[in-house]
């Protein structure tokens, strides 16, 4: 029996993007699926290039299917119709699109999508701030570049979940790494008017931007204000291997526990492709709160009084 090929096409690089890539090589390697990984470098027009080379390459080379987390929140509607249109399946992983129903319709391969709710994220996150901050207060929340559909969507479903009394203060990090947060929060930090005393809480939408943070609160700032950014609890969004532990070590006061998708996308094209069949349309990955809000609720932070300002 033929051996099928699939393409996985990540946006770039983070924590959770090498989890998806290890999940997706472990679930290929059960199934007897061979797995060729690209990596966008978080550019749209890069990765729409990537995959046309394998759409329009020969015949005999052509992969069965194509699985991406797409850069732009768009999610490459010209390259996905180019993808079926070769009778190449075409699964969306870990974003919301809204060109899925329309190739369904004509698709002759399995055409779907594997999603969290990245809305629901940012809600559990929101409402962990107001779990930690019953009294009201001040979150600096990481998010990433407006054309990255997840963290559009998360950064709504804070703004959703998040009680009024707390002010999110947004800083928009261009990249998805740690190196991009680093560099953001050293140039917010450098502002005359960003004091410790201003934030209770730093927020991610995901555990990336954290370590950047932390990196420049260490790097970019000097005693007493140090010690205190250090201080700050922060909130974070990952799966259960590589968060988990952060919150049992302190480095996170909680987190909202993901699910991967990419090992989920496999395993359902390997049966849709075995059955000749259309799969469902949509499926949806669980994502919890770590604590649980009702144990966020119970330890809730201490506002620490404000000091003077700077003259």
């Amino acid at each position: 029996m033929k051996k099928l090929k699939c393409v996985v096409a990540v946006p770039g690089d983070s924590l959770y993007l090498r989890e998806q890539t290890g999940a997706a090589k472990a679930a290929a390697d059960r199934l007897g699926i061979e797995v060729d990984v690209v990596n966008a470098g978080m550019d749209s027009v890069g990765q729409s290039q990537q995959l046309l080379n394998f759409i329009q390459g020969p015949v005999d080379s052509r992969p069965d299917a194509i699985l991406i987390e797409p850069v732009s929140a768009a999610g490459l509607p010209r390259v996905a119709e180019a993808a079926v249109a070769a009778g190449i399946a075409w699964v969306v992983s870990n974003a919301q699109v809204e060109y899925i129903p329309e190739l369904r319709a004509t698709a002759k391969a399995p055409v779907f999508l594997v999603s969290q709710d990245h809305v629901e994220i940012g809600r559990i996150e929101g409402r962990q701030m107001g779990a930690l901050l019953p009294d009201g207060g001040t979150v600096l929340y990481l998010r990433g570049p407006s054309m990255s559909n997840v963290a559009t969507a998360r950064h709504q479903g804070v703004l959703d979940g998040v009680p009024k009394k707390v002010e999110v203060k947004n800083l928009k990090v261009q990249g998805s790494s740690s190196e991009n947060a680093f560099t953001t929060v050293a140039s917010w930090l450098a502002l005359s008017t960003v004091r410790p005393e201003g934030t209770q809480i730093v927020a991610s939408q995901n555990a990336d931007f954290i370590f950047g943070a932390k990196k420049s609160f260490e790097s970019n700032t000097q005693e007493p204000d140090r010690s205190k950014w250090l201080a700050i609890p922060c909130l974070g969004v990952g799966v259960p291997s590589q968060t988990k532990p952060l919150v049992d070590q302190g480095v996170l006061r909680a987190a909202v526990l993901t699910s991967v998708t990419m090992d989920t996308a496999i395993e359902i094209l390997a049966r849709a492709l075995k059955d000749v069949k259309q799969p469902p349309e949509h499926t949806i990955v669980p994502a919890y709160s770590y604590p649980t809000l009702e144990e966020l609720t119970a330890k809730p932070i201490k506002r620490a009084p404000a000091s003077p300002a700077k003259t």
